[in-house]
């Protein structure tokens, strides 16, 4: 079994909030994610990958959801199992810059430029995480709205 961490960071812009997305190796939209190191758990490993592949610092807010897939290793099909969060940007100011070795491209979108792009040219059992992190966004920002 492979586990990798990774997931949907975002940030507050003028205009609504913004999404930080990926084009991967394989041609596809998606999260940046990457594999758990020795000892490490999830949410460092979430936080320490989207760092390695967008440059950006981000902070968990919640637990998106798992899934598992059958991935081909030397030969090999292997279950990988990915846990998603939701996370917030800790720089807003701060534009990615991706690892070219790891990802083709990183970067911020407008939510709906997010969620047609991500529809267009990402995996398809990954639709779900954008509503789920909707609600979530929501209800965090009516928490830091309610403590200020």
């Amino acid at each position: 079994m492979e586990r990798a961490a990774g997931g949907l960071v975002l940030r507050k812009a003028r205009t609504g909030f913004q999404v930080l997305l990926i084009d991967d190796r394989y041609g596809h939209v998606s999260f940046p994610k990457g594999h758990l190191e020795f000892g490490e758990t999830w949410e460092d490993a979430a936080v320490r990958e989207i760092f390695e592949e967008t440059g950006i610092k981000s902070r968990i807010l919640s637990l998106l959801g798992n899934v598992e897939y059958p991935i081909k290793r030397k030969g090999l099909t292997v279950r990988k199992q990915v846990r998603l969060f939701v996370l917030e940007a800790i720089d807003e100011q701060a534009e990615p810059v991706h690892q070219a070795n790891e990802v083709e491209s990183a970067q911020y979108f407008a939510w709906e430029d997010a969620l047609r792009l991500h529809m267009e040219r990402g995996y398809v059992d990954l639709n779900w995480v954008f509503d789920k992190a909707k609600t979530l966004w929501d209800w965090h920002e009516k928490l830091t709205e309610n403590e200020s």
